[in-house]
């Protein structure tokens, strides 16, 4: 059966499309990468990078300021996959592979990241989502009560909108609350699309 005319040239453009310089970017967050882009050999296949002092034969990782993320290839000894600097979500930056292998150490700023990871850490909502966490690790994840997993934002203090957690189909009740965590005076209680103000 012979493809329409309209299928075909989109089919044209697609390939078209993803054969441009930088695509490869583009779609590292779609599908996860087997290559290693700065392995390439001059006019030949990607090669297999060894880490040093070890490491499977053709185990690749990504170098010094490669895109990264939670499903692509791994970063180069020493190094780290962080979100970009300025990104307003890295949890999801991550995820979608959206992420630069970077050296840990001093940030742009010149603060001290473990400072500030101190910092977060003593903050409260950081503190009762650590204990949750630690709490989690001693119990089987099978009873029908309902878990809080506090909602943090970055600097460890709770965002305005909280949630119970899932069950099944089931969205978790969701509550307004301050940035101590305290609920806020408003009675409206609902499911994840409830607007908090400032949210």
């Amino acid at each position: 059966m012979p493809t329409p005319p309209s299928l075909q040239a989109l089919l044209t453009l697609l390939v078209a499309l993803l054969c441009q310089p930088g695509t490869r970017a583009l779609g590292a967050h779609l599908v996860p990468t087997r290559g290693c882009p700065s392995c390439r050999q001059e006019g030949g296949p990607a090669r297999a990078l060894r880490e040093p002092g070890g490491g499977e034969a053709g185990t690749a990782v990504l170098a010094l300021g490669e895109p990264c993320g939670v499903y692509t290839l791994g970063c180069a000894r020493g190094l780290r996959c962080v979100p970009r600097p300025g990104e307003k979500s890295p949890l999801q930056a991550l995820l979608q592979g959206r992420g630069v292998c970077a050296r840990p150490g001093r940030n742009k700023t010149g603060h001290n990241p473990v400072l500030k990871n101190l910092t977060t850490e003593l903050a409260p909502c950081r503190r009762l989502l650590n204990s949750v966490l630690e709490s989690l690790k001693l119990t089987v994840i099978q009873s029908p009560k309902d878990i809080y997993i506090p909602n943090c934002d970055t600097r460890g203090f709770y965002r305005k909108n909280q949630c119970r957690s899932s069950k099944g189909t089931q969205r978790g009740e969701c509550w307004c609350v301050d940035e101590l965590g305290q609920p806020l005076s408003s009675p409206d209680r609902g499911d994840a699309s409830l607007q908090c103000d400032g949210e």
